[in-house]
């Protein structure tokens, strides 16, 4: 497993923070449709966060697909998350779905986006748009070069958000279910 340290930012204006990236000679890698899936497994299992992404552009989602668990680590804060990440390819998705079936897990909730990403020195930068919460900056990096980065760009760690986007989604669904 590899050790993950990452933070988001929302932003407000995308087309900004791409001419800040382009500023800082951050070089463009690509631009694609996500699709999560996320399963819930048993009691035993409660601590990791089961994932199966496709990627690929809109009319042809799934042209490479990842299946991924993590796990939290102590190192979480308000300003950074850090999980331990074990990443797969997959071939055949609908097939690893039934694998899961088969081993107790199921279908818990799904997430798309379009997500940018970047890359600068040793920091991956993503522009994540997402239905329903917006647009946000992912900065995964050491936490050094995370607080460089973003001082760089303009952002302020104190607006930092070290939740997952499933944990965004969730809070905007129950705030727009009760207005």
């Amino acid at each position: 497993m590899t050790r993950e340290v990452e933070t988001k930012f929302k932003i407000t204006s995308p087309g900004a923070f791409r001419k800040a990236l382009k500023k800082l000679g951050a070089e463009f890698i690509s631009k694609e449709f996500e699709e999560d899936v996320y399963y819930r497994g048993s009691a035993k299992t409660p601590h990791f966060t089961v994932r199966l992404r496709a990627t690929g552009n809109k009319r042809a989602a799934g042209n490479k697909n990842v299946f991924t668990i993590k796990t939290a680590t102590r190192g979480k804060s308000r300003r950074y998350k850090v999980l331990d990440e074990l990443e797969v390819p997959v071939n055949n998705a609908r097939v690893f779905n039934k694998v899961l079936l088969g081993l107790g897990f199921s279908p818990d909730s799904k997430k798309q986006k379009i997500r940018e990403t970047y890359k600068w020195k040793n920091a991956k930068i993503c522009i994540d748009k997402i239905p329903l919460i917006g647009t946000y900056a992912e900065i995964e990096a050491p936490r050094k070069r995370i607080k460089e980065i973003a001082r760089l760009l303009g952002l302020k760690m104190a607006r930092a958000i070290s939740g997952t986007y499933m944990e965004l989604l969730r809070k905007a669904k129950k705030r727009k279910k009760h207005s």
